[in-house]
């Protein structure tokens, strides 16, 4: 069944992907490329809403992809009965905003999303709703809403496995839909090289990830420390962290400093030209203590770079075959250090990987097979529900009031 068939069913359907907040993540990344392709490739009408407000709804409005905040609150008063009419009040404010904007299809992307979504979608009168099970962090209230939904997809394998395993979810009712990487083209004019004053033969490393305590940066600058050990003079390899900078900054910095490796790190915060980063770095490294399947590997698969990681189930299929030479122990710093120092020290193997993650993002994570594989599930699944359409009625007919 060809792409072009499923986007032709879909005309005239209104397609809202719901995200937590406009900001610069993995979920966010892979929802504006899902979103920009569905419209400008397929014609579709598609917009991408989000719960909270964030600094980055303009990149979004730049790949001619309409937004919207909902402005949603998580209640949080210790009284239970109180939190509960909190619950009410703002999940019946989400149904009122899904109806007035004539949502035939939600795809909510996340933990909170997914719940929010569960909660509201029939009321709303919602044909289709379809879990996005990101393997991100767990909001409360999951299972009561999961209990809402006939679909789901997962990016990972070990999604696959959560939903199926430890929820009790029919696998049949499961899709499997990896994430996608873009080709990377480096538009800006930055020398990274001469930015960061490395000499032609000094190293760099880097790491695309926010600098939060999921992502353990702490395990990685304790390695680097010991990688920094068997180097002598001004040609010291040099790491550079590029993302958000989050709630384990200040430890980081802390580390650093003690460490004594002030010279040898470099935070980046957020930049707009990481194909420029990754193309001047020798490879990438990434650390974490939990993820789905991160963009920040995506990324340097992509650029033809080698990756050192932690030995988590997204990152193993990320990179598949090649996994084992590169995967770490999350949280063993001296494993993280040998790994990094074997790849310093063995040009041929560094660039053997490289390609090989090169050739592996262009054939199993492309955007267009993520896109079509979209389309399949919801097309596959998508009808109107005359209950949810009843449902819907006597929602407008009682005046949508809360």
């Amino acid at each position: 069944m060809s792409a072009a068939f499923h986007a032709g069913r879909l005309t005239g359907r209104k397609i809202v992907i719901l995200v937590s907040a406009f900001v610069r993540g993995g979920f966010e990344r892979q929802v504006c490329l899902l979103a920009r392709e569905l419209r400008q490739r397929h014609g579709l009408d598609v917009e991408v809403w989000a719960l909270w407000e964030g600094e980055c709804a303009k990149e979004f409005e730049s790949a001619g992809v309409p937004t919207r905040a909902l402005r949603f609150t998580r209640p949080q008063c210790p009284v239970r009965w109180v939190r509960a009419l909190h619950w009410t009040r703002r999940l019946l404010r989400v149904v009122r905003q899904l109806r007035e904007g004539h949502v035939d299809i939600l795809l909510p992307f996340g933990s909170w999303p997914n719940v929010v979504a569960g909660m509201s979608y029939r009321l709303a009168g919602i044909g289709l709703c379809i879990w996005g099970e990101r393997s991100g962090g767990r909001a409360p209230g999951e299972r009561r809403a999961m209990r809402q939904y006939k679909y789901f997809v997962a990016n990972t394998i070990s999604g696959v496995e959560y939903l199926a395993g430890k929820m009790g979810i029919p696998r049949q009712r499961i899709s499997l839909v990896p994430n996608a990487v873009e080709v990377p083209t480096v538009n800006s004019g930055t020398d990274w090289r001469a930015k960061l004053r490395l000499k032609p033969e000094q190293p760099l490393v880097v790491k695309i990830a926010a600098i939060e305590k999921t992502h353990d940066h702490a395990t990685l600058l304790h390695a680097w420390k010991i990688v920094q050990e068997p180097w002598r003079g001004s040609t010291r390899p040099v790491l550079a962290l590029a993302g958000f900078i989050g709630d384990a900054y200040a430890d980081c910095r802390q580390i650093v400093r003690k460490a004594g490796l002030d010279s040898t790190v470099r935070f980046l915060g957020i930049i707009d030209d990481v194909p420029a980063l990754i193309r001047a770095s020798d490879f990438a490294v990434f650390s974490s203590h939990g993820e789905g399947m991160p963009n920040g590997v995506l990324e340097c698969m992509a650029g033809g770079k080698a990756v050192v990681a932690s030995d988590l189930p997204g990152v193993r299929e990320a990179l598949g075959p090649n996994a084992a030479e590169v995967l770490v122990s999350p949280g063993d710093a001296r494993e993280f250090a040998r790994e990094i120092l074997d790849l310093l020290r063995d040009t041929e193997k560094r660039h053997g990987l490289g390609e090989a993650n090169r050739a592996r993002a262009r054939t199993e994570f492309s955007v267009q097979r993520m896109v079509e594989q979209h389309l399949q599930v919801i097309q596959e699944n998508w009808h109107i529900s005359p209950l949810s359409a009843a449902t819907k009625g006597r929602f407008m007919r009682a005046g949508g009031r809360i």
